[in-house]
């Protein structure tokens, strides 16, 4: 893989964790978590997201990533 696909693959898992987090953070406000409670869970949210994305492996996120992609290319 050359520096610009690596590159542009890390944006795009940064991306797709930051889509993950924020629809998180969508569902917890709209089921009544209090903003106190949100803020201090938000972190742990994202560590885990971190961890699970080291846990699936290149392939497998390429391919989510991939599945992301196109799902938003359809909207």
């Amino acid at each position: 893989m050359t520096k610009k696909t690596e590159l542009k693959v890390a944006h795009q898992d940064a991306a797709v964790k930051g889509v993950v987090l924020g629809v998180l953070a969508m569902v917890a406000a709209r089921i009544g978590v209090e903003a106190e409670a949100l803020a201090v869970a938000l972190p742990f949210a994202m560590a885990g997201i971190s961890w699970v994305s080291t846990k699936i492996g290149d392939k497998n996120t390429a391919l989510l990533l991939n599945f992301a992609k196109k799902a938003l290319e359809k909207k």
